[in-house]
């Protein structure tokens, strides 16, 4: 499967944007250090908050690109946190069409089953090359329990999430193809700068051709269009999977992108 990455796009001059925070990690902490800056962000954690979210490491395991991680209307036993790359929420028609519902990136987590034992009504899957932590319900039930500051950021980023789908479900409805693809460039600077995953308004989206168009309801050929009308423009540069925001002013004022949401 094609790569997205539009050989039409060149490499172009970087200004200086979004970085993302200090956030370091506790001994040992290397693998989780993207859930311990997400989590933080929303609740600051304790040393302790921090040393039990490191002993989540055990449970962490390589996964490839295009597994299934959980399928639609099974009821999971665990909580998924993506530790590494990128994972995704979506809906599959019996003809095989996808619609991709929401990007799970480093320091996401997944713990509707593990919570409330519900059937889910969508699909996980891995995007890219992945480490997914699995933690048994026993396992991440306790760790709420004992570890309130973490109960509260858990629930706060669930909220941000819900935020996050109203917002694609704006952005599919009111916006046109290049607002579309601007708004989720700005999106993914944002929350990816939020974890320390930005330099220099560069960052990896190791994405497939086919994925931003079943994320956008375009197709594939006029993404890679609007691709190229946005770095005619200016806005963006990428090679490979390195995506460069050259102007992430106008790109926002492209897209009315407010971050309040996240």
């Amino acid at each position: 499967m094609e790569t997205f990455a539009p050989t039409a796009l060149k490499e172009l001059v970087v200004t200086d944007s979004a970085r993302g925070p200090e956030c370091p990690a506790p001994e040992g902490g290397g693998l989780v250090r993207t859930l311990l800056c997400k989590l933080d962000g929303f609740a600051p954690l304790t040393e302790q908050d921090r040393a039990a979210l490191v002993g989540l490491t055990g449970y962490a395991r390589p996964i490839e690109r295009h597994t299934v991680l959980a399928e639609q209307e099974c009821v999971v036993d665990h909580a998924l946190i993506v530790l590494a790359g990128f994972a995704g929420r979506s809906k599959r028609r019996a003809s095989g069409r996808r619609q991709i519902l929401a990007y799970l990136l480093p320091g996401d987590l997944c713990d509707r089953g593990a919570l409330h034992g519900y059937p889910l009504d969508h699909a996980i899957e891995t995007l890219s090359p992945c480490r997914i932590a699995k933690v048994p319900r026993a396992a991440y039930l306790d760790l709420l329990g004992r570890h309130p500051r973490i109960a509260l950021a858990v629930q706060r980023a669930r909220l941000a999430e819900e935020a996050t789908a109203r917002e694609w479900v704006a952005n599919i409805g009111m916006r046109s193809g290049l607002e579309r693809t601007a708004h989720l460039l700005c999106e993914l600077l944002e929350r990816l700068g939020s974890i320390g995953a930005v330099s220099d308004g560069q960052f990896d989206l190791p994405l497939t051709q086919m994925d931003p168009a079943e994320t956008l309801g375009l197709s594939s050929v006029h993404v890679n269009r609007v691709l190229q009308a946005l770095r005619r423009d200016g806005l963006i540069s990428l090679r490979g999977h390195r995506l460069r925001i050259l102007a992430p002013r106008r790109l926002s004022q492209l897209a009315e992108f407010e971050a309040g949401y996240l």
